[in-house]
C-alpha cells in the first residue's frame, strides 16, 4: 500500500476544510487510522502568514502547544512550518545564502517564508488511502521518512485542486500508541 498512499501530484497550493470536534483516545496498530489523523473538518488548524518573524511564530507555537502551523495566504496553503524549522538550521541557512547574494539580514528579519516546507515539498498521504489505513500502517509512513509530520490529502471539487485535509504527527502516534507489556 505505500506508493498508493502518496497524493499523485506534487501539491503548490490546497486550500482549508472547514471544521467540527472530537478526543483521542489510547490506540492500538491495528485501529484505524483515522482515529490517529487531525481530522482539520472536526478541529481547526493552527496557521501562520508567510511574512510573520520566525520569533513570533515559535510564540504562537507555544502559546497553542503545537509543533506545526499551516502557512497561509489569502485561503490557500502555501507550506506548512515546525518548530524544528524555526529553532534548527534552517534560519542559518537562510541568513548565509542571504550573505552570499550580498544581503545581510538579522535572525529578526527571518520570516516564516523564507524557512518554510513548500506544499510542493510535501509527500501528503491521499485520504482516500488514510480511510481504509491502520494506525501502524501510517506508523509504517514515518518509518519510510523523517518528517514530524505528515500532511493528509483530499481531491477538490475541481480537477487537480485538493483540499488540506488533515495531519499525522509522529509526537502524537508516539504518545497513544498502547505500549504492549514486555
Amino acid at each position: 500500500m505505500p506508493l498508493a498512499s502518496l497524493h499523485d501530484a506534487p501539491i503548490t497550493r490546497a486550500r482549508l476544510i472547514t471544521p467540527v470536534n472530537a478526543p483521542a483516545p489510547r490506540l492500538r496498530s491495528s485501529d484505524p487510522a483515522m482515529q490517529l489523523m487531525t481530522d482539520f473538518a472536526a478541529d481547526a488548524p493552527h496557521v501562520v502568514a508567510p511574512d510573520r518573524p520566525i520569533e513570533h511564530a515559535l510564540s504562537d507555537m507555544v502559546g497553542f502547544g503545537v509543533r506545526l502551523l499551516l502557512v497561509v495566504r489569502d485561503g490557500s496553503v502555501l507550506g506548512i512550518v515546525t518548530s524544528y524549522d524555526l529553532m534548527g538550521e534552517r534560519p542559518i541557512q537562510f541568513l548565509q545564502a542571504s550573505a552570499r547574494d550580498g544581503a545581510h539580514p538579522r535572525h529578526v528579519d527571518v520570516q516564516v517564508g523564507d524557512v518554510m516546507t513548500t506544499m510542493a515539498d510535501t509527500r501528503p498521504l491521499n485520504y482516500r488511502w488514510v480511510l481504509h489505513a491502520t494506525v501502524g500502517e501510517v506508523a509504517g509512513q514515518f518509518r519510510n521518512r523523517p518528517d514530524s509530520h505528515l500532511l493528509v490529502v483530499e481531491d477538490g471539487p475541481a480537477a487537480g485542486e485538493v483540499s488540506l485535509r488533515g495531519v499525522f504527527s509522529r509526537t502524537r502516534l508516539e504518545r497513544q500508541l498502547e505500549k504492549r507489556p514486555r
